[in-house]
């Protein structure tokens, strides 16, 4: 029996385990070596985080209540995390004449003109005009708000592609000078360029009137109040905001885009000890991501993000164990011929493959860059738990069997309340009236992989290992 101390705050007893089968359910034989495990317990005094009620309205205060500067505006939009956008391909012909193409790409670049993707999925038809379907969404209900408040507001223009906008381009072209050019691009778009070819951007007006007079109006002052915050409420920013840095055309009072409140937070977001990452206000597994933040499991998927929705790989899923046991040593080298010694995960990989965690997808492969499941997730927290036996073998959910490889691990991940019904992303229980499921096979999302492992260290004071034979 030995020690081993997290971060010099807990000591836990600590003995060994032999594995019993693999993480998809085939036998094996392996042997395990002495090693370490541990873990930090319900002392710290959390609990498991209910959903929030009104969560959509509270993004909305959220995203209504963010201040940002103009650069800021233009800023989010250029870092934006949104769906249905493919990489950015070869820039498209503007005039037939290659070398003054270059030109006019060149004054744009100049100007702070960014090169845009294209829509990668269809786009969502709304009276005429085509949007990206969270963004025609999004207009709806700021266009209900508008006339609540008893405005009229029309779009004038939204999607183009790259072939509208060389029109455009053309159309507005006074001559082929860099001076001339600069004009142009004063007022419209180096095609390739425009906001509008992702399908986020449209152009407004009231009711009366074109685009160009919106600024003037009372509908503009309305959105424009407070920051904007009348179109954030509803995930909508300035496009081109006056007093920015030059990012293009002309300051475009008209022009908006969508981002949606989770970008619109994190463009004004200043993390703290107690809220690190700015995208998963309102969410289920927010102070599970919190916390593992604080017990230094995870610095989240990017700069002040967790990603929380994103999928976990088995990879991983593996690294965040490991440093949730505190780092501990690596064991014997694995048969794994695909997790090589330099990546990020080897030691993790090692430790769990010593510790009869895992024997792998086969008998020299781990899979890493494979989606874990939620019954691989929750078989990897049984083991880490010495396969305690479950009060029940009947199985707990429609979806998992009683001759599944995860019937235990998943029975005894819900009597201790780490488990629990998943019909959707969110880790909300199905609806009433429904067989309860656990989604076995669906991917474990970063969110429940950060709950699954707040609530193994919730529920257990420590992890108790059986001695080897």
């Amino acid at each position: 029996m030995c020690e081993v101390n997290l971060r010099g705050l807990y000591t836990w007893p600590v003995i060994l385990v032999r594995p019993r089968s693999s993480d998809t359910g085939r036998a094996t034989g392996k042997f395990i070596a002495p090693a370490v495990a541990l873990l930090v317990a319900s002392s710290l005094g959390l609990s498991a985080t209910p959903v929030r009620a009104g969560h959509a309205a509270s993004s909305a205060e959220a995203a209504a209540a963010t201040k940002l500067s103009p650069d800021q505006f233009v800023e989010i939009f250029d870092n934006a995390e949104l769906p249905g956008l493919g990489d950015i391909g070869p820039a498209p012909s503007i005039t037939g004449d290659a070398g003054l193409d270059a030109r006019i790409r060149a004054v744009g670049e100049q100007r702070g003109y960014t090169r845009r993707p294209l829509p990668n999925r269809p786009l969502a038809p709304f009276e005429g005009w085509m949007l990206q379907p969270e963004a025609a969404e999004a207009w709806r209900s700021l266009r209900a708000a508008a006339r609540e408040a008893g405005l009229a507001v029309r779009i004038v223009s939204a999607y183009r592609g790259e072939a509208h906008q060389a029109t455009l381009y053309r159309r507005k072209a006074g001559g082929t000078s860099d001076a001339a050019i600069n004009r142009a691009l004063q007022v419209v778009a180096v095609p390739g360029y425009s906001k509008h070819h992702t399908g986020y951007a449209i152009d407004l007006a009231a009711a009366r009137g074109d685009h160009n007079a919106f600024g003037n109006t009372p509908t503009y002052r309305w959105l424009a109040a407070d920051n904007f915050a009348n179109a954030k409420a509803h995930g909508w920013i300035p496009s081109y905001p006056a007093g920015s840095r030059p990012a293009g055309p002309n300051p475009e009072p008209w022009e908006f885009v969508w981002v949606g409140h989770e970008n619109i937070v994190c463009g004004g977001f200043v993390p703290t000890p107690e809220h690190p990452f700015c995208d998963t206000f309102g969410s289920a597994f927010e102070a599970d991501a919190s916390w593992l933040a604080a017990q230094g499991i995870t610095t989240g998927c990017g700069p002040n993000r967790f990603c929380v929705n994103g999928d976990t790989t088995r990879a991983q899923a593996a690294t965040l164990l490991w440093r949730y046991a505190g780092r501990p040593a690596p064991g014997a080298d694995t048969p794994f011929v695909d997790v090589p010694q330099d990546s990020y995960y080897s030691q993790a990989v090692s430790w769990m493959y010593f510790e009869g965690l895992t024997t792998g997808t086969s008998a020299t492969s781990f899979d890493p860059h494979r989606l874990v499941s939620r019954a691989e997730f929750v078989t990897f927290l049984w083991r880490l738990a010495s396969r305690p036996e479950p009060g029940t073998r009947h199985p707990r959910f429609a979806d998992v069997a009683a001759s599944s490889f995860a019937a235990k691990a998943v029975n005894w991940a819900a009597e201790t309340g780490i488990a629990t019904p998943a019909a959707d992303r969110s880790g909300a229980p199905p609806a009433g009236g429904s067989a309860p499921r656990f989604e076995a096979t669906a991917a474990t999302t970063r969110g429940q992989a950060a709950g699954f492992i707040r609530r193994l260290a919730d529920h257990r004071e420590h992890l108790v290992f059986q001695p080897s034979e």
